[in-house]
């Protein structure tokens, strides 16, 4: 039985996936609009994580009894980057298949997008550190 649980799941995802591979390239044919471009990853990314970091500094600033203006704002940021990725994309489009693609993206992008910007930035500051062990130039030159 686990087996054909396992099978049923497998299934359904590789079916999903060829559905939205059959949608992006229906659109690419029909629009000449590809809906997951690196520029559309980092759209949606920008959008999600802005989102994330208005309602974590909201959270915080209702806990801590200070002013919740940063949390909205970053919110409010977010929102307009996601609403001007579905704007694109309608624009490129048509309405229904804008707004379904507009949502793909943002389910697809999702989890990469919210894991993968913190590892960037903990990346640049381990560079940012390691450079630190060098000598200034000037006493390397003497």
């Amino acid at each position: 039985m686990e087996i054909l649980k396992c099978a049923v799941i497998a299934g359904t995802l590789i079916g999903l996936v060829k559905c939205v591979q059959l949608f992006n390239r229906h659109c690419r044919h029909r629009f000449g609009h590809s809906f997951f471009t690196l520029r559309a990853f980092w759209l949606a990314a920008l959008g999600i994580n802005l989102v994330w970091l208005g309602l974590y500094s909201y959270a915080n600033a209702v806990r801590d009894h200070v002013s919740i203006n940063g949390g909205l704002i970053f919110f409010a940021l977010g929102i307009a980057a996601i609403v001007w990725t579905a704007y694109e994309n309608i624009r490129e489009t048509d309405l229904a298949h804008g707004l379904v693609g507009s949502a793909l993206q943002l389910t697809l992008f999702f989890p990469v997008a919210l894991y993968s910007l913190p590892a960037l930035l903990i990346a640049m500051a381990i560079v940012l550190f390691a450079s630190f062990k060098a000598g200034p130039t000037w006493l390397i030159d003497r």
